[in-house]
């Protein structure tokens, strides 16, 4: 009994230690295990961050891309039928187009006009009773700004190119206006396209819809920083860079 006690303790304490020495190594090889995660982890966000500050790639064929530095991202790549109205050499900067009808803005317009109509209901549910003759004069004034929005839409559809020292305008047509950054003379708010209308000294009339007004904008200030301008233009919405 003793001897076999005495044989058991050895047997016990080597199991103890050899349980201790394993559960001291798992929890070695555990913290080994945690700290190579942590350097993985570490080692992960470099790279992440490594790859958020690589510059962007070539853009792709036929997407969106910036001409020249400073101006906003120009559609694609020219078409042919609005590159030949540049001129030998003419570097590019931007270029933009309204190829579409939005039916947004008449709708807006419309509804605008109904809630009208729907208040002149509520508050004098009379003035339906009068007769077509004496009833269509204020309906027609009311909802006359519809056809106005859409005339608009039909007439903004055009191309804006802008060059390192012009603005070019590309109708549906295909007729072309051209203005100097230096030869505009006065900007006005477009009637016809609710735009801008740059006009020069020689009756040259630029015509920018409303829709590209900002990045054509964006993209003549990127070629007139440093420049002074030559003589005093007539801008009273401030839009010319």
């Amino acid at each position: 009994m003793t001897a076999l006690a005495i044989r058991g303790e050895p047997a016990g304490g080597a199991g103890g230690e050899g349980r201790r020495g394993a559960g001291g190594g798992e929890g070695r090889r555990g913290d080994g295990r945690r700290g190579d995660v942590g350097g993985e982890a570490g080692r992960e966000e470099a790279v992440i961050d490594a790859e958020a500050r690589e510059p962007e790639g070539p853009p792709e064929p036929g997407g969106p891309r910036r001409l020249a530095p400073g101006a906003p991202l120009s559609p694609g790549t020219l078409p042919l039928e609005l590159a030949v109205h540049l001129r030998g050499g003419e570097p590019l900067v931007w270029w933009g187009s309204k190829t579409e009808i939005s039916a947004r803005p008449v709708l807006a317009v419309a509804g605008i006009c109904g809630v009208i109509a729907l208040l002149v209901t509520a508050f004098s549910p009379e003035f339906w009773a009068q007769p077509w003759e004496a009833l269509w004069p204020p309906l027609a004034a009311l909802f006359s700004a519809v056809p106005v929005v859409l005339v608009r839409e039909v007439m903004g559809r055009r191309s804006i190119l802008v060059t390192d020292t012009s603005v070019v305008e590309v109708s549906r047509r295909g007729e072309v206006q051209r203005v100097a950054f230096d030869g505009v003379k006065r900007v006005r708010r477009d009637l016809l396209t609710g735009g801008i209308l740059l006009e020069g000294g020689a009756g040259q009339r630029v015509r920018v819809p409303p829709e590209i007004a900002e990045d054509a904008r964006r993209a003549i200030a990127s070629q007139q920083r440093g420049r002074i301008r030559p003589t005093a233009i007539d801008d009273p919405l401030g839009w010319l860079p």
